[in-house]
């Protein structure tokens, strides 16, 4: 007989996708600012970005784990749960993938690029207000939820999950696959001839892969600037345009 799935792990799956849904709104929110322009930011194609979720249930985690250290000692743990969770993420990822998804070498007090300052602020910020206001918060509204629905969305978010992690970790690869096929080129003197469409002046196919992980993580413009000179130059227009050309000067 198939036990059910304990309220507490529905609960928490739940507040890993409501934390990763508002990680979304903060990260697009203050990308789509700096870009004058609606960014979708984040790993995954929909309205999520799970390390927010994952840093929610850490710091939550975390805070039950140090409740019986005092106070001071409570708050640098929690404060900086979310910093080694980025640096561990950025060095899991680009072990994984070859590729530095985000990098802060160009702000100031950083560690190798994975973690800096100024966004450890940020993230020691967001923990004070997970604790306070957003897990009593979330917490409180799930499990207020009927029972049925919290199993019916907790199978639905799983399956929506698993498709859209599969689609984006192939977008990665493919980039990685271009970026490397690019560098051959490049090395041999030669040039990439795009597939055109006829009739249309559209990103060739091979570039319009690109888009989704350029878009999603500017930094990987590093990537493909040192063979820029071997794309067409009006493709190269086309991508600063869509992308955001202050990525390409940097």
């Amino acid at each position: 007989m198939i036990e059910p799935i304990h309220q507490d792990v529905l609960n928490w799956f739940l507040y890993f996708t409501f934390s990763s849904f508002i990680g979304w709104l903060l990260e697009t929110g203050w990308r789509s600012m700096r870009e004058r322009k609606f960014v979708n930011s984040g790993f995954l194609s929909g309205p999520f970005v799970p390390i927010y979720g994952f840093g929610a249930l850490s710091i939550a985690f975390l805070a039950r784990m140090a409740a019986r250290a005092n106070g001071f000692m409570f708050w640098v743990i929690l404060v900086i749960a979310p910093t080694v969770l980025e640096y561990v993420a950025s060095w899991l990822l680009e072990k994984s993938f070859g590729l530095r998804l985000w990098d802060y070498r160009s702000e100031p007090f950083n560690l190798k690029g994975r973690v800096c300052l100024l966004f450890s602020g940020f993230w020691a910020v967001l923990t004070v207000i997970a604790i306070s206001v957003v897990e009593p918060f979330l917490l409180e509204r799930i499990t207020g939820i009927v029972l049925f629905t919290r199993y019916f969305l907790t199978g639905a978010f799983l399956m929506y999950f698993a498709m859209d992690t599969v689609w984006s970790v192939r977008s990665l690869i493919n980039f990685k696959t271009f970026i490397a096929e690019l560098k051959e080129v490049a090395a041999r003197g030669g040039a990439f001839l795009p597939s055109l469409e006829l009739g249309a002046r559209r990103l060739p196919r091979e570039i319009r892969r690109l888009l989704k992980p350029l878009k999603a993580f500017p930094s990987l413009v590093g990537e493909l600037k040192p063979m820029l000179h071997a794309i067409p130059e009006w493709v190269t227009s086309r991508l600063e345009s869509i992308v955001g050309g202050r990525h390409f000067l940097k």
